[in-house]
């Protein structure tokens, strides 16, 4: 069983901008999965095929889910990118991924929810938070920010 992340978007686009994102940040391809998941809750792994007015009709009819297998360490990752992306009902759960799919996906079954705050990995709030701090401009423009960092490290630890 392998540690998934899962968020649904409305669109595929918006989906595929999350996955692109995703790998951005250290996510392989075989790490994410885009499903569609029709309103009668069947699974279309994959379903993109067709042509355009086809594909905005299954758009429509139904919601997108992006998985991604977080067995990496990048949970925390995966989390902020899909919220950070729009998804919604962002949960984690435990299944079967095989060749880059979820493959005993069961869209009537609830994985465990994630928490508001909950996925905010490290290093991302303290770069938030050096931006605010005063430069007397002689400095070298890493060293204050290196400082900062090493201080909040510590505080961290």
């Amino acid at each position: 069983m392998s540690p998934i992340v899962a968020g649904r978007f409305d669109s595929i686009p918006s989906a595929e901008d999350a996955a692109r994102t995703l790998f951005a940040r250290g996510f392989s391809v075989w790490d994410v999965s885009i499903m569609s998941v029709r309103p009668s809750g069947e699974a279309q792994p994959g379903e993109r095929a067709g042509t355009e007015a086809q594909t905005q009709a299954d758009e429509s009819a139904c919601n997108v889910m992006l998985a991604a297998c977080v067995g990496n360490g990048l949970s925390s990752v995966a989390v902020d990118v899909l919220r950070e992306a729009g998804a919604s009902h962002l949960e984690r759960a435990q299944g079967c991924w095989e060749c880059g799919q979820w493959t005993d996906f069961d869209p009537n079954a609830h994985g465990e929810p994630v928490q508001d705050g909950e996925g905010e990995y490290w290093p991302r709030p303290l770069a938030r938070e050096s931006v605010a701090e005063q430069s007397t401009g002689n400095e070298d423009p890493g060293s204050e920010l290196e400082h900062f960092v090493n201080q909040k490290r510590a505080e961290h630890d």
